[in-house]
């Protein structure tokens, strides 16, 4: 009897440290959680917001032979009137800035990339709005905003929401080169959801290259 009771003390004493270390495991997996795509959307909302005001404040005085090349290619008639062209050239600038998010996934600083990102392409279209206003009218502005701003914004929101995956797929990429592993079958889920979402966006955004472009089309004759 003694001998037994010797023997379950042990054991029970181990039973009893399984919890701790339980915890404890479970106190790391709540450290190495990933960044939440509603941060991750607002965080990137943010800084394209931040971007955007600089770009006005550069672009303002339209004399950098930058803008001014931009202010001539983005209202130039022959440009806007064939719908064809318009739209080809929409779809193919939306797939590029599709495939820059879904790629900055498989990065292990995927979130970083994601943030110079949205930042320049809030820099880029306040630049080119000023340099517009400035240099060719009121007009002229109303109808880039409709043409290109406009489809910008739209699209916009789906790369907000394919970026909020691809962080999560990212950190669990940062999670298996510097941290010892990301959980086990994260990685590739993750890698499963961007990809699906990412297939989603793009006919998606084909439908506002669509619609944007058909109307800046019709709208061009009252504007210039």
């Amino acid at each position: 009897m003694r001998a037994a009771a010797s023997f379950s003390g042990p054991r029970n004493a181990l039973r009893g440290r399984h919890p701790a270390v339980h915890k404890s495991h479970g106190a790391l997996r709540t450290i190495r959680e990933p960044v939440s795509v509603h941060g991750t959307v607002f965080g990137c909302a943010a800084v394209f917001l931040v971007g955007y005001l600089p770009g006005i404040l550069l672009g303002r005085n339209g004399t950098t032979t930058l803008g001014q090349q931009l202010s001539t290619f983005y209202t130039a008639q022959d440009r806007l009137m064939v719908w064809s062209d318009l739209f080809i050239s929409q779809s193919a600038a939306f797939f590029l800035q599709l495939l820059s998010v879904w790629l900055c996934g498989f990065t292990a600083f995927g979130f970083g990339l994601l943030l110079l990102l949205f930042a320049g392409k809030g820099l880029f279209l306040g630049f080119c709005s000023a340099n517009i206003l400035t240099l060719e009218g009121t007009n002229a502005l109303c109808l880039y905003w409709i043409s290109d701003c406009l489809p910008q914004v739209m699209l916009l929101l789906l790369l907000l929401w394919l970026a909020g995956h691809a962080t999560a797929l990212s950190h669990g990429v940062f999670q298996s080169i510097f941290l010892g592993g990301a959980p086990r079958g994260r990685l590739i889920g993750n890698a499963r959801r961007l990809t699906i979402r990412f297939l989603l966006c793009i006919p998606m955004s084909w439908f506002i290259g669509l619609l944007c472009s058909g109307l800046s089309v019709l709208l061009v004759r009252f504007f210039l």
